[in-house]
């Protein structure tokens, strides 16, 4: 289920409730799709996209761009944000994005074993970013790549409405993906 595509095609994104294991059902019938947001207004305000925008395209230093003071301010409330406790940890978490940045631009997106770009296909088939990935797929727009690895984690039932009846095949599953 991991599949090339243009992250400048994609229109939406999702953050859904599920982490995924080998038992975790890969068609399911679900609702989290009608959450779906447009991406290009959620790439104006979620952290990650305005981080990569900020750093990568408006070449902001680390101590001036709002990760960092938003970093500062979940420190001060929290303790700790994604694994950070100090301004130290805070230029560390942003040179690594900076430091994978380089690797992309360099490199291109590749396949991960156990962490690739996740997706699903929602019951109109389309194709959503959802969960882990969204500084690889921020910079990867950013980059205007034109085909980066991202893995399909769950597909809706809906997309197999003719099939519900019957077992579905490695046929159908290829068939939906294809379309999308």
């Amino acid at each position: 289920n991991v599949i090339e595509i243009n992250p400048n095609k994609i229109k939406y994104i999702n953050s859904i409730p599920l982490k995924f294991y080998k038992s975790t059902k890969f068609i399911s019938k679900f609702d989290w799709d009608k959450k779906n947001k447009i991406l290009k207004e959620y790439e104006k305000k979620n952290y990650e996209s305005v981080t990569c925008a900020e750093l990568f395209i408006k070449n902001v230093s680390i101590e001036k761009c709002k990760t960092y003071f938003f970093f500062k301010k979940k420190i001060l409330k929290l303790k700790k944000f994604k694994n950070c406790k100090n301004h130290n940890d805070i230029i560390s978490f942003l040179n690594e994005k900076i430091n994978l940045y380089k690797s992309i631009k360099k490199n291109g997106v590749r396949a991960n074993l156990n962490s690739n770009i996740e997706f699903m296909i929602d019951r109109n088939q389309n194709l959503v970013k959802i969960n882990s990935g969204n500084h690889r797929f921020a910079i990867s727009r950013i980059l205007k790549l034109n085909k980066i690895p991202v893995e399909i984690k769950v597909i809706h039932a809906n997309c197999f409405s003719k099939n519900l009846n019957k077992k579905i095949n490695l046929n159908d599953i290829n068939m939906i993906i294809k379309k999308v």
